[in-house]
């Protein structure tokens, strides 16, 4: 009787160490390619920004703290936040019950007239925005 009760024991464990949030961590990313759609037809670019955000699980946040353009050098400080949607079953919080890869998804708001929503997955970013009259999709790889 008592090997049952550790393995439950363990098992209970393992269940609450899987639902503690990782830790905050900053994430830098560079475009490598960008989408844009606009009446109804779509324009491919090179990459020209790199993105720094402070992601927070705790929190269930991410802020864009800089944006880099790496065409003109220059840095632009940014203050979007993000909210984390951790509701969903590929949220890192829960994927491992699922088996699903982690993936960490949220959306802000970064001006008056903008939805964006970012996807991290493993190594790689992209981010989707909308305004009332284009949408552009991003691909950007992680650095840090």
């Amino acid at each position: 009787m008592p090997s049952i009760d550790r393995r439950i024991l363990l098992a209970a464990a393992v269940l609450l160490l899987a639902a503690v949030p990782a830790s905050a961590e900053t994430l830098v990313a560079r475009e490598t390619a960008k989408y844009f759609y606009k009446d109804g037809s779509v324009q491919k670019f090179e990459g020209q920004y790199e993105y720094t955000y402070f992601v927070d699980p705790v929190k269930h946040e991410i802020v864009r703290t800089r944006v880099y353009d790496y065409q003109s050098q220059k840095i632009t400080p940014d203050e979007t936040v993000y909210r984390i949607e951790g509701s969903l079953s590929s949220d890192p919080s829960s994927a491992g019950r699922y088996s699903l890869q982690p993936v960490i998804r949220a959306v802000g708001k970064p001006g008056p007239d903008v939805l964006e929503m970012l996807v991290i997955d493993g190594d790689a970013v992209h981010v989707v925005k909308s305004t009332s009259n284009e949408i552009v999709i991003a691909h950007a790889k992680r650095l840090k």
